[in-house]
């Protein structure tokens, strides 16, 4: 069995990524997404372009260098939602042989300075190119999609859980669900039952719950059923 995560929102209680160097320059997530809007308007090719350039753009108004070091500053000192590090522990692959994995939108070297970094067998997301010689790889939305095919292909295993909490993850959800898989929204509030209901009118998602991943709660009961009924059907 295969579990994915989405990473802001789903496994931080946090929609938005919570970069400590925007802070250092005088900006809250918030007010980057207004910046990143504002691109959009000036006609980016799509949000994620948009938003990487308000990136660049933010440093060099703050005279900050564009490096690894200033992107990961503070990574290690990310929240998390409740239980998430006995739920981690208890599922990592050596533990239980099911393989986890982190899809996100986010920044790869980002996610490998944090302190959950260690309990995944895999991270697939944005690569930035320091230097600006080349491209960076941005992982979109229809993107994540071909994260999880790779993931699949890499296990040769359909048996997916995928964990999203946003419309980011729609069409992750759409596939994993196309292909058997099972679906998880993870959420917290009336925002969060909105996006649910808005995705889930075709169906495509099959369980929601609560932000709490402590153990005997009701995503640590719901996977221990899942593996128990696995290992029973083998």
């Amino acid at each position: 069995m295969v579990m994915i995560y989405d990473f802001d929102g789903t496994l931080t209680p946090y929609s938005l990524p919570q970069y400590e160097i925007f802070k250092k320059c005088g900006y809250s997530a918030e007010d980057v997404q207004v910046k990143v809007a504002e691109e959009m308007k000036k006609g980016a090719d799509n949000i994620y372009t948009a938003y990487f350039k308000c990136f660049r753009d933010i440093l060099k108004e703050n005279n900050i260098k564009f490096s690894k070091e200033n992107i990961c500053l503070g990574a290690n000192k990310l929240v998390y939602n409740k239980g998430l590090f006995d739920f981690l522990e208890k599922y990592q692959s050596s533990k239980s042989g099911v393989k986890n994995y982190i899809v996100t939108s986010g920044i790869i070297d980002y996610i490998d300075s944090t302190e959950v970094r260690k309990y995944f067998d895999g991270v697939y997301g944005v690569i930035l190119d320091y230097d600006g010689k080349k491209d960076d790889y941005l992982l979109t939305d229809k993107g994540k999609v071909d994260a999880i095919k790779t993931i699949q292909n890499k296990n040769l295993d359909n048996d997916i859980i995928y964990f999203g909490d946003g419309f980011t993850d729609k069409y992750a959800f759409e596939y994993v669900h196309s292909i058997g898989g099972k679906t998880v929204f993870v959420g917290s509030g009336e925002g969060s039952l909105y996006y649910y209901n808005e995705m889930n009118k075709n169906k495509i998602i099959d369980y929601y719950f609560e932000a709490d991943f402590s153990l005997n709660g009701k995503i640590d009961k719901f996977i221990s059923g899942v593996i128990e009924k696995n290992n029973e059907e083998k």
